[in-house]
């Protein structure tokens, strides 16, 4: 039985699922939920969440616990640094960049006034801030890309991709760190 991705194109968690199956060489087939208006997503799932996956007849829904399983079952090119202490700081930046920095991205998008713009922009800025500092003079948090970088890439991405923000210059670190990502996915 296949492995089947129900998924849309633009979602920032379905493009960190999307790497985690490149990076470990599984193949699968994507169910693009916005030709059918999610039809075949809730007839699969009951529910319209995206990334879900019917994992040879097993409903598993979200990019983590996506993410998770395939490392489970697919062990080669890990998504997790060595290491439990480095493990748990992977899984916990992995949950900020999915719980904090979706909302960042949403508060830049849904700006409507030039207020709610300027309020958007000073809470990445913050984002910036950190994430300079996370990445300075690194190409990969960790020693190697892992589903914190990927994750942190999959937001970075659809903002400058979707919500067509650009990052400041100023954040010299972050902008290397969205190339490194470009070149090595």
């Amino acid at each position: 039985m296949a492995i089947r991705l129900f998924q849309s194109q633009t979602s920032m968690f379905c493009e960190k699922a999307r790497i985690v199956f490149a990076i470990k060489k599984v193949p699968y087939h994507i169910v693009d939920v916005r030709r059918d208006d999610r039809k075949s997503l809730i007839e699969y799932t009951g529910q319209r969440k995206v990334p879900s996956m019917d994992y040879n007849g097993e409903c598993i829904i979200d990019s983590t616990v996506i993410s998770a399983r395939l490392e489970k079952d697919y062990p080669q090119n890990s998504i997790y640094p060595e290491g439990a202490v480095n493990k748990g700081l992977c899984l916990a930046l992995e949950d900020w960049s999915d719980e904090v920095l979706i909302h960042a991205n949403h508060a830049m998008r849904r700006a409507d006034t030039s207020e709610a713009h300027k309020k958007a922009e000073e809470e990445w800025d913050a984002h910036f801030n950190t994430l300079d500092q996370m990445y300075s003079g690194k190409k990969f948090i960790f020693e190697r890309m892992t589903i914190a970088d990927i994750a942190v890439f999959s937001q970075l991405h659809y903002l400058y991709t979707t919500v067509k923000y650009e990052i400041p210059k100023k954040y010299g670190n972050v902008i290397a760190f969205i190339e490194n990502m470009r070149q090595t996915l």
